[in-house]
């Protein structure tokens, strides 16, 4: 319809276009907020011809280098020039230069209006922003409001016929464009999001109080895993904690997946780039109690008495009751491991025996004090 012809930076063709810009002066292109389509006519070499007296083609070659580098700069997706009355040709450097960047370079004929272009594409792209923002409320709904979710609201999108579901949280510890949600939501859609190697068909996202949420009709874990790398080399997310729920088979799980990656938020850990809630063990089970005041009963039913102790010594015993337990009751292990006496971990487990009035040694109470164990760890981990 515009005649548009691709005459360099292939490569590039990935890149998400927010919105189109007109531009002549590249003095003027610091204005733009990343991933533009620019068009230009080249009016400034008429200018500079007429002014300077010069009409060599040496500047059109300086006037597009300084401008197609302006808008790399900024973050924009592409140019097209709009050729035949003030830009000819485009110098086969201009077009080396396109390709080495991998940034899309197009002509288009002059007798093809810019403006009709601009008009086109703009509303191609407020149409699929519209689709994106209504296919972000369905799964906000399929999350937060389940019963209110239509599953025909996904028909005609690429999870009309998703056979796997899953949810990566991104933890953002404060919004870095002093609360501007707009911004930040502008610059994860057009500048972090470009960097993580998915297609818009690929995922939906939206902004959940400090979590940006992305929904995938793949297992995420792959994504995660790049997600994590990318934002720590980000200047704004290095901080961030990035957290994935195991998959569901339909949206009627979503639900308790996000609440499982939300969970998985809590076993951060420096060692690992994921919270992954595949890789938590017996924590998946206490995952489904919503109920944090029956795992507190528990702990305090089978360890609660050690708290008559002090601090010092509490966390000695409930350490050593830990490796005892690990190594299956094996007081030679144990005191290994500990760098203690045989005989100084033999009287550990007498006096908790006393404490607690049970017999540690006993497989069944051993059993209650590792859940115990456990749920000491969590609950640690939730409170911080």
């Amino acid at each position: 319809m515009f005649r548009l012809k691709l005459i360099a930076g292939q490569d590039g063709l990935n890149k998400y276009v927010s919105w189109m810009c007109y531009t002549e002066d590249p003095d003027t292109i610091e204005f733009i907020r990343g991933s533009e389509l620019a068009i230009t006519t080249g009016l400034n070499v008429f200018r500079h011809s007429d002014n300077a007296n010069d009409k060599s083609n040496e500047y059109v070659t300086e006037f597009l280098s300084q401008t197609i580098n302006e808008l790399i700069n900024r973050g924009a997706s592409g140019l097209i020039v709009n050729v035949g009355k003030y830009i000819e040709t485009i110098p086969a450097a201009i077009i080396a230069l396109c390709d080495r960047l991998q940034f899309p370079l197009f002509t288009m004929p002059w007798e093809i209006h810019t403006i009709d272009l601009m008009q086109e594409v703009c509303n191609m792209i407020v149409n699929d922003n519209q689709k994106n923002k209504t296919l972000e409320q369905n799964f906000y709904e399929a999350i937060f409001h389940p019963k209110s979710f239509d599953v025909k609201s996904l028909k005609n999108t690429p999870f009309a016929n998703a056979e796997e579901f899953s949810i990566i949280l991104m933890q953002i510890p404060e919004n870095p464009f002093d609360g501007n949600t707009d911004q930040l939501q502008h610059y994860i859609d057009f500048s972090f999001n470009l960097r993580i190697n998915l297609s818009p068909a690929d995922f939906c996202w939206f902004l959940y109080e400090n979590l940006a949420v992305y929904i995938l009709h793949t297992d995420g874990r792959d994504t995660a895993a790049v997600m994590s790398k990318t934002a720590k080399k980000n200047k704004y997310f290095s901080d961030s904690r990035v957290a994935v729920s195991s998959v569901c088979s339909s949206y009627k799980g979503l639900e308790a997946e996000f609440y499982h990656a939300e969970f998985a938020l809590n076993f951060y850990d420096d060692d690992k780039s994921v919270c992954d809630f595949n890789q938590l063990g017996v924590y998946k089970i206490f995952a489904e109690v919503k109920d944090l005041n029956l795992l507190k009963n528990f702990y305090n039913e089978v360890l609660g008495k050690l708290d008559s102790l002090g601090k010092a010594k509490r966390e000695d015993y409930l350490a050593t009751l830990k490796l005892y337990t690990d190594f299956g009751g094996r007081i030679q292990k144990t005191a290994e491991e500990n760098a203690a006496h045989r005989n100084t971990i033999n009287y550990r487990i007498h006096r908790i025996s006393e404490i607690l009035g049970i017999d540690v040694q006993d497989s069944e109470n051993m059993y209650k004090i590792q859940t115990a164990l456990h749920i000491k760890k969590l609950l640690e981990k939730i409170q911080r």
